[in-house]
């Protein structure tokens, strides 16, 4: 959750109404989980059925909102189902910058 939040608060606290998810150059977990919102997202949701009731209630109440915040400021990318790494949930098919990849 922490490096959820971590990645949320600079996300999310970036002013203006849209942003873009960004892939690190890094291709490592940790530098992932750092910079990718939606790997981070990924492992929030793994855990989700391992918590107890009161728990997992909590987060997905966090998550609601987080969630909701990150698609109101996303962008939907419609070609996301060509790329094999973004099928799945809906946090992976936002448009994400890759200039920076380039």
């Amino acid at each position: 959750m922490i490096a959820y939040t971590t990645s949320r608060d600079a996300t999310l606290a970036a002013p203006g109404r849209c942003l873009s998810m960004h892939r690190d150059y890094c291709a490592c977990t940790r530098c992932d989980l750092e910079h990718n919102p939606a790997a981070a997202r990924d492992v929030l949701e793994g855990m989700l059925p391992l918590l107890p009731r009161c728990a997992r209630r909590d987060l997905e109440s966090l998550l609601t909102e987080l969630d909701g915040e990150l698609l109101h400021r996303t962008l939907p990318d419609v070609f996301a189902h060509r790329e094999p790494w973004r099928r799945g949930a809906w946090w992976h098919e936002r448009l994400y910058d890759t200039d920076d990849l380039l």
